[in-house]
């Protein structure tokens, strides 16, 4: 609504002016702000709008009151607002303030906006009071349901890193103990050895999964509790890829699957996190082959103005459209996926370390045609800002 919907039409007679003017004072005293203006050179309070009972007051107790014969505690706001006011001629920042209730007792908070304005030679003072104490009870409840669910992720972190501990422990003993039984059978024929050979391989299989299920779950709680120390360093990035393709994969697996790197761009320096981005790459990479038996693997570095894009490619089993919207939930596995080890937490890490780096990290895939994995990361991060300590 423009301010022209408020002034009166010179051609309105005495009657449409008092209804126009009703209907100006029915709209500023349903104001929600207590409203008042004030004569500075008088000081005397003028024009208060209804809202002022809020403090206790009936209206005829402040207008037409001279402010400057009141009590000290309620003197001081008025003081207050003429020198908030006299900083500048337009509405200044509001600022916190306790007002008096009544009788001076009770104290209520609020926030005050001022402006100074000039009627026939005559300055007034326009104050604009906003009660901010149902704004302040949300905030402490905020900060109260903030503090309880910090100490509860301190909860949540001490248990994982306990029952990651515990777990360790007897998986450390059966898989000593297997050693120690491979040893005594070491004088046995093969004949007798080929029955205890294939539980002794099922135990160490079962030992490792659940060390690699226990290290996952251990470093998701410390994403979960933002503890995961981010350093990021100004690196080669094509340098590091490829020492990570020939030391981890190409020089273990088989030559028929190789993964093949590719550069597109003007190569630049990146800054990263080498720990978190070895990480993440390697677990990109550790699913291409466990999902994909045949052909190799694409890697794919791409340069551009501000950002650099790693593409993962592989001609696996693919990920059913369904499952694509819910892959970087902790746990969550895609359906066609049951048959092949894994704890669904190994993207929900690597999205975490992505995000760290202010990157974003994308799927996309077909079932039986395979899958595509990009990490878009910026060339530069704001080490100063976003790096955390240990």
């Amino acid at each position: 609504m423009s301010i022209e919907a408020f002034i009166p039409s010179p051609t309105l007679s005495e009657t449409e002016l008092r209804l126009h003017y009703e209907k100006l004072n029915t709209i500023f005293n349903s104001l929600r702000e207590i409203i008042f203006t004030i004569d500075i050179e008088k000081g005397i309070i003028e024009n208060v709008n209804d809202s002022v009972e809020v403090l206790g007051y009936k209206k005829k107790e402040w207008e037409g009151q001279n402010f400057r014969h009141w009590p000290l505690a309620k003197r001081r706001l008025f003081f207050l607002l003429l020198k908030h006011a006299s900083k500048s001629t337009a509405e200044a920042t509001s600022q916190p303030v306790l007002l008096p209730t009544k009788g001076d007792v009770l104290f209520v908070p609020f926030e005050f906006s001022t402006v100074l304005y000039t009627f026939k030679n005559k300055k007034y003072l326009l104050c604009v009071l906003r009660d901010t104490s149902e704004r302040e009870r949300l905030m402490h409840d905020l900060e109260k349901a903030l503090q309880k669910e910090r100490e509860l992720n301190e909860l949540r972190s001490s248990f994982i890193a306990t029952a990651s501990h515990q777990f360790r422990t007897p998986l450390t003993v059966i898989q000593s103990g297997v050693e120690i039984m491979n040893m005594y059978l070491e004088d046995f024929s093969e004949e007798k050895r080929k029955p205890f050979d294939k539980h002794f391989k099922r135990i160490e299989t079962e030992v490792s999964r659940l060390q690699d299920l226990m290290n996952d779950v251990l470093l998701l709680g410390r994403t979960d509790a933002k503890r995961t120390p981010f350093h990021p360093q100004s690196m080669d990035l094509v340098d590091f890829c490829t020492n990570l393709i020939e030391n981890r994969y190409n020089n273990r697996y088989p030559n028929d699957r190789k993964i093949i790197l590719s550069i597109e761009g003007k190569k630049q320096l990146v800054e990263f996190d080498p720990k978190l981005l070895h990480h993440s790459l390697e677990n990109i990479l550790s699913n291409s082959y466990k999902y994909s038996t045949t052909g190799n693997i694409q890697f794919k570095i791409k340069f551009e103005f501000e950002t650099v894009n790693i593409h993962i490619t592989d001609n696996g089993i693919g990920i059913p459209e369904k499952d694509l919207s819910n892959l970087f939930q902790p746990f969550y596995r895609a359906s066609n996926s049951s048959d092949i080890q894994g704890t669904g937490l190994g993207l929900s890490i690597v999205k975490d370390f992505i995000d760290e780096h202010h990157g974003q990290i994308f799927v996309m895939s077909e079932v039986d045609k395979g899958t595509t994995v990009t990490i878009s990361l910026p060339l530069k991060n704001k080490i100063e800002n976003n790096a955390t300590q240990d």
